[in-house]
């Protein structure tokens, strides 16, 4: 395999090595942690040399994302399974099988049964192992719902044809949770046995992977002493590495304070803390808390062990700054300190001045979503009745009812609508929403 930097690309490595010597092999992860790259990269062209040169004859690496599956549902995991096979095998198998597999697919499709379609799904799993000619090696990434969803009986199929074929026939899961642990830890589930030995933890890029994922992100040219900050505030997370670049891709230019101060306030990074805190459970968000606001007190090695294999502990300390202040301000139960308008896009909350206000109405909160994505910036009437409304209204909809519903917003997030400090209008162009508060 090409010795290029490349993130976790010595993960990807050992993953080939174990799908190589017929082992199966599992990917845990929280959201944005980089599973789904890494498990494309098992089935690119780099990968498909080294699982030859590892395992003495070649394989085929089938890339499956579940997220395509038309259902959570068994008949859909096997519909899915088969189609992404199909589409990569369709140019390199005989044409009689090829028309076989694509014979099961249908009935896979059409079954009115489960029955049905498991005969379908096992049949056209056997025929490949028998015909093939080469290895078969099935990635499903996203596998979490549909894992979930499948009954006993259609994993117990699965382990079948693992044990029928051994190490010609070999599976590699991504998922935010160890497979025992999305279907509970005290159900017998002989499929992920077939994992036990070979399960492995998302780890946090190093400086020189987190340079190259930054590298094609396809950002304006960040200097190298920004770049530097951006990889120590992200800590090697490529969600948040993501994020806090997207944000200081657009600092002002006569910015002169502290580069966290402004980053923990722009959207992308808050969005990727919020979405990292609600995958945890609250022992997890407890341990976390108490790291941060009692770091004197500590906590026990496996829990630290066990926030680490998250990948959210560096040396025993939240991975990263932008992340620690995030669980400050929230397990002190202000989530925002600033003034200004905050709207969560996760939960839909939305807050002013450091305190949530009432839940807002469908339309009010189009209106804010379309203010907030375009705050400090002039929004016409055009644009608010097309993501209002929707462009069909166009005709319809006048100047009086946006007025109405632009004073109804006012209403819920001015300290006082009769003289508003972030919802301003401009005679005739439009309306702006503040990032900072207007002098009253």
């Amino acid at each position: 395999m090409a010795k290029k930097v490349a993130p976790f690309s010595s993960l990807t490595e050992t993953a080939l090595t174990e799908l190589a010597a017929g082992h199966c092999v599992s990917i845990t992860g929280l959201s944005n942690s980089g599973k789904s790259n890494l498990m494309r990269s098992l089935a690119d062209q780099n990968a498909k040399k080294f699982y030859k040169a590892k395992a003495g004859r070649p394989g085929f690496l089938i890339y499956i994302d579940c997220n395509r599956a038309v259902a959570i549902s068994g008949q859909a995991f096997y519909e899915v399974v088969l189609r992404s096979t199909l589409e990569r095998l369709s140019d390199e198998v005989p044409n009689s099988l090829s028309k076989n597999l694509q014979g099961y697919h249908q009935t896979i499709t059409e079954a009115d049964s489960t029955f049905t379609a498991s005969l379908s799904f096992n049949l056209a799993l056997s025929e490949l192992g028998k015909e093939l000619g080469q290895n078969l090696c099935l990635l499903f990434d996203e596998f979490d719902e549909i894992y979930t969803a499948l009954d006993n009986r259609a994993l117990l199929n699965l382990r079948a044809l693992r044990d029928r074929f051994r190490d010609r026939l070999v599976f590699a899961t991504a998922t935010r949770r160890r497979l025992p642990e999305l279907r509970g830890n005290t159900i017998e589930d002989e499929f992920a046995e077939l994992f036990s030995r070979f399960s492995y933890n998302m780890p946090l890029l190093n400086i020189a992977e987190s340079s190259a994922l930054l590298a094609g992100l396809n950002l304006p040219d960040l200097s190298e002493e920004v770049k530097e900050r951006a990889f120590e505030l992200a800590g090697g997370h490529p969600g948040m590495l993501v994020a806090v670049s997207q944000a200081l891709a657009h600092l002002p230019e006569d910015w002169e304070g502290d580069l966290a101060a402004y980053v923990r306030l722009e959207p992308q990074p808050r969005a990727e803390c919020m979405k990292l805190w609600y995958q945890l459970n609250g022992d997890e968000r407890a341990g976390l808390s108490s790291l941060v606001l009692e770091p004197n007190a500590g906590l026990p090695q496996q829990q630290l062990r066990h926030l680490a294999s998250l990948g959210m502990l560096v040396a025993n300390q939240p991975f990263s700054p932008i992340f620690a202040d995030f669980i400050a301000r929230k397990s002190r139960g202000h989530d925002v300190e600033v003034r200004g308008v905050y709207l969560d896009t996760d939960s839909g909350d939305v807050w002013v001045d450091g305190v949530r206000i009432p839940v807002l109405t469908d339309l009010e909160y189009r209106l804010l979503e379309l203010l907030y994505e375009r705050r400090d910036k002039l929004t016409d009437k055009f644009q608010i009745v097309t993501a209002v409304w929707g462009e069909e209204y166009l005709g319809s909809v006048d100047d009086a009812r946006v007025e109405k519903l632009v004073s109804r917003l006012r209403g819920k997030i001015e300290p006082n609508p009769a003289n508003p400090i972030y919802l301003i209008t401009r005679r005739g162009r439009g309306y702006k929403l503040l990032t900072t508060p207007r002098s009253a």
